[in-house]
């Protein structure tokens, strides 16, 4: 399964950058990993489960993201899209044709900020999947 995360966006340069990079390099020890980068993200056509980060999206906490990617990957999926939305988030039609919505938080995050939190979280998701020492 590739994991495929679609930011709204461009990465800032600096520690932003430097911490999406790290990420990226642990969790593709574990799967392919694809960044796109847009500044208007449009539906992934290809084969996958789409998830978007809303704060209206289920809560989840990181044993259940864990579970959430573990069942996505026994279940053979191709592609695992996340999308993180910009400072003016998603249009309707958009946010309405994506199957699943998680939240990270009720608060609103910088485009820069999520995708710290979401790429550190898809790693963690892993070191759990695999009993590594990191997820405590």
């Amino acid at each position: 399964m590739k994991i495929v995360f679609c930011l709204s966006g461009k990465t800032d340069r600096g520690p932003v950058s430097g911490l999406v990079e790290e990420y990226r390099k642990r969790i593709s020890r574990y799967a392919p990993v694809e960044l796109i980068e847009a500044k208007t993200l449009r539906l992934q056509g290809r084969e996958g489960v789409h998830v978007l980060l809303s704060p209206d999206g289920q809560g989840m906490d990181s044993e259940r993201f864990a579970r959430f990617i573990g069942e996505t990957l026994m279940a053979s999926t191709r592609h695992l899209f996340f999308y993180t939305g910009g400072p003016e988030g998603f249009d309707e039609a958009f946010a309405g044709s994506v199957g699943k919505k998680i939240s990270f938080s009720p608060m609103t995050f910088s485009h820069q900020i999520i995708r710290i939190m979401l790429l550190e979280q898809v790693y963690r998701a892993f070191t759990i999947l695999n009993n590594e020492p990191y997820h405590k």
